[in-house]
């Protein structure tokens, strides 16, 4: 029997705003034959709102997953698992396909995403899904348990943002295909790894991922090293700056434009959301900035962003391809 335990209660909101036809599967009979290749056996998945039990025999070999971020697709397409249907956000990809998911068919149903707090819980569960891929939009207990009511639900893993490798592990623990999901992480470890090791110049330096929104005037920067963002950098030798974090900071800390000094950094990744590089430029104290000065700004764009902000491992490979050239450049 499917069955969702919450433990403790987290807020798992991603502050850094970066962000159909249905398919009923039938009924089964006494008559049917068992899938002799599906796993088996119970597994409990541990996340930030709690823990997850699911019974493999009930996902079956071929389960249908409604998968709600980008990281969640990821997660099933490392997996050779097409969703039957997937949420994205299509401010930087008309269709919701963001360019490392190409392996995403084109018939799969986009669920646009929705005002932040909510989520279309009967779109969803008009594709009966067996499993559901949240990760952050299950935001808060409500909403979880809107999904969990639906299917088996695995909300964020992290206290903001999941590690770049934790949903592909949960749904290879969650499909009983545990060696698939280490390989697919192994080949992103290795890669990272082969770039740190042809970059020895990274080791030390600082980065930050950030973006700046022109009509709210405000700059948010990742400034936690235990957030998910934070991975890339970190394995490629790369350290975040002492950044003076308010009480109430969390993991992402926002600030107004009299703060750019909060940039101060060999390595800047930022996003102009809404804007141009323009509106940067014309920022007081912009041009004084040590990335400004030496070439280590990237103002990237929003596919980028969404890589390094809510990654996996597909995502991370795509960034270091954008942005290798300035971490050649830092790298001296």
């Amino acid at each position: 029997m499917r069955s969702t335990t919450s433990r403790r209660l987290a807020s798992a909101v991603a502050v850094m705003a970066l962000l159909s036809a249905a398919g009923c599967s039938s009924d089964q009979t006494s008559d049917e034959v068992p899938d002799s290749d599906a796993p088996t056996g119970t597994v409990t998945i541990e996340h930030a709102l709690g823990s997850t039990t699911i019974d493999r025999a009930e996902l079956g070999s071929d389960p249908r997953i409604v998968a709600l971020t980008a990281p969640a697709v990821d997660a099933a397409l490392a997996l050779g698992v097409q969703p039957v249907a997937f949420a994205s956000d299509t401010t930087g990809a008309p269709d919701g396909r963001y360019p490392w998911q190409s392996e995403l068919a084109a018939d799969v149903p986009l669920i646009p995403v929705p005002v932040e707090g909510t989520l279309p819980i009967e779109e969803i569960a008009s594709y009966a899904p067996d499993l559901i891929l949240a990760d952050f939009a299950a935001s808060t207990p409500t909403l979880y348990d809107q999904l969990t009511a639906l299917a088996p639900t695995i909300p964020v893993i992290g206290d903001t943002v999941s590690p770049y490798d934790a949903l592909t592990r949960a749904l290879g623990t969650a499909l009983g295909r545990e060696d698939d999901a280490d390989a697919v992480i192994a080949g992103t470890e290795t890669t990272l790894a082969d770039a740190a090791a042809e970059l020895p110049g990274l080791a030390g330096r600082t980065a930050l991922l950030s973006q700046y929104i022109p009509a709210t005037q405000q700059l948010v920067v990742v400034a936690d090293p235990d957030d998910g963002a934070s991975a890339f950098y970190q394995k490629l030798g790369m350290t975040l700056p002492t950044v003076e974090l308010p009480a109430t900071a969390g993991n992402r800390l926002v600030v107004g434009p009299e703060r750019v000094d909060v940039l101060n950094s060999d390595l800047v990744v930022i996003l102009v959301n809404g804007g141009t590089a323009a509106d940067l430029e014309a920022l007081p104290g912009w041009a004084d900035l040590p990335s400004v000065r030496s070439g280590g700004m990237l103002i990237t764009d929003y596919a980028t962003i969404i890589a390094l902000n809510t990654p996996s491992p597909s995502s991370l490979t795509y960034a270091l391809e954008k942005v290798r050239p300035k971490l050649e450049s830092i790298a001296g």
